[in-house]
């Protein structure tokens, strides 16, 4: 989940520098490749149905639809990202930044939550006045869980009333810098990233974490763990594997929640999950990461940069099987960067990914491939297999 606009041209570099990564370390099998089915149906119980961690997904013949009329709320730069299913409708964050106001000022990533029922026209569900949100996911009470960069905070969100509750807002008397990606196991454990760079303009950095730049591995943008009663702590993640520092993003579980898999600007990593402590890491992927998403036969998504045949940056979303062996890519053309992923239709088998295009690369039109970017948007696909609503 990614950045406001003053690091577009940064992060399109050091995109561009790692495409040339197309060989993945994909091919390493899971720290614990073999799991009980038992266990894991019990685990996804809420979401998938009994025996379909044994589905073999098929991506044969399969092509993303580009979504028409989906609305944007912001001049120039979009981000859309954090989608989630939720009582048959996807809602999902939109960032950017309006015009300056009378003094000048633009305050940077502001976030609206859309609404959109299939079918319809997308509306707007929270404006960005209230919402500040990047990622958002549904606990195993319901609850909407959003992480907010408008004011560092991890909080729940009132599907009726819209009140907004947080969590956890800082580690150390300190503010969150910019909460990104979380993931929510069965037992509402909270594990979220926590970046630099989608934090509001008008904070001062001396009162956040902080963190180096892009390329940067200093230390202050990590990855939390919180509890279902509010403990948060910072894991080890970002001590075990230095590079998660720079700018620590994607993150999810895997389907038997004996892993924790994070990715940031310089890779993918799983790690050995035990009693929410991490250990052992192991490189999955080379390139820059975004969002992630699970499918209820433990296969991983992923959104990624790899060069190809049409561009140098090219957008796509990889698998990864249950044992991180990568199974097939799904090409997102014509936008700038792919951001998330996320499950849902009626049967829990649409995939749904979220897209960022700022059109102008300074004063010059922005080409994907030797063609301008098309608008930030949504893409669709129907799968053979049900998947996870965040």
């Amino acid at each position: 989940m990614l950045f406001k606009l003053s690091k577009l041209g940064k992060l399109s570099l050091i995109a561009v520098l790692f495409s040339f990564l197309t060989l993945s370390c994909s091919n390493k099998t899971a720290i614990n490749p073999e799991s009980n089915l038992e266990s894991i149906s019990n685990t996804n119980a809420s979401t998938c149905p009994a025996g379909s961690e044994e589905v073999k997904l098929d991506l044969a013949n399969i092509a993303l639809t580009r979504e028409e009329n989906i609305p944007l709320m912001y001049q120039g730069y979009n981000n859309l990202e954090g989608p989630v299913w939720h009582d048959g409708a996807l809602y999902y964050s939109n960032m950017g930044t309006h015009q300056p106001d009378e003094n000048g000022f633009a305050l940077s990533n502001q976030t609206t939550i859309w609404r959109w029922i299939i079918g319809e026209k997308p509306q707007v569900w929270m404006e960005d006045t209230l919402a500040g949100t990047n990622g958002l996911a549904v606990d195993s009470k319901g609850n909407l869980v959003g992480a907010r960069q408008l004011d560092g905070s991890l909080s729940t969100i009132d599907w009726q009333t819209k009140q907004i509750t947080p969590i956890v807002a800082s580690y150390q008397d300190k503010r969150f810098n910019s909460p990104n990606d979380l993931t929510i196991s069965r037992d509402d454990t909270v594990y979220f990233t926590d970046p630099n760079w989608n934090t509001p303009s008008n904070i001062p950095s001396y009162t956040i974490q902080g963190g180096g730049w892009p390329g940067s591995m200093e230390p202050g943008q990590r990855v939390y763990r919180v509890t279902a009663d509010g403990e948060v702590n910072a894991t080890a993640v970002t001590d075990l594997v230095p590079a998660l520092r720079d700018k620590p993003n994607g993150i999810t579980l895997s389907l038997d929640e004996q892993q924790l898999i994070v990715g940031g600007l310089r890779g993918l990593w799983a790690f050995d999950l035990n009693a929410g402590e991490v250990s052992n890491p192991v490189q999955l992927l080379d390139t820059p990461i975004d969002g992630l998403g699970k499918d209820c036969s433990g296969n991983i998504y992923i959104t990624t940069t790899r060069e190809l045949p049409s561009r140098t940056d090219g957008q796509v979303v990889v698998v990864l099987d249950k044992t991180y062996r990568e199974v097939g890519e799904l090409n997102v053309e014509g936008i700038h960067i792919v951001t998330n992923v996320a499950f849902g239709g009626d049967e829990g088998k649409t995939l749904f990914i979220t897209s960022l295009t700022a059109p102008m690369d300074g004063e010059k039109l922005r080409y994907c491939g030797d063609k301008p970017c098309l608008k930030a948007g949504i893409y669709t696909a129907k799968l053979n297999v049900q998947g996870f609503p965040f």
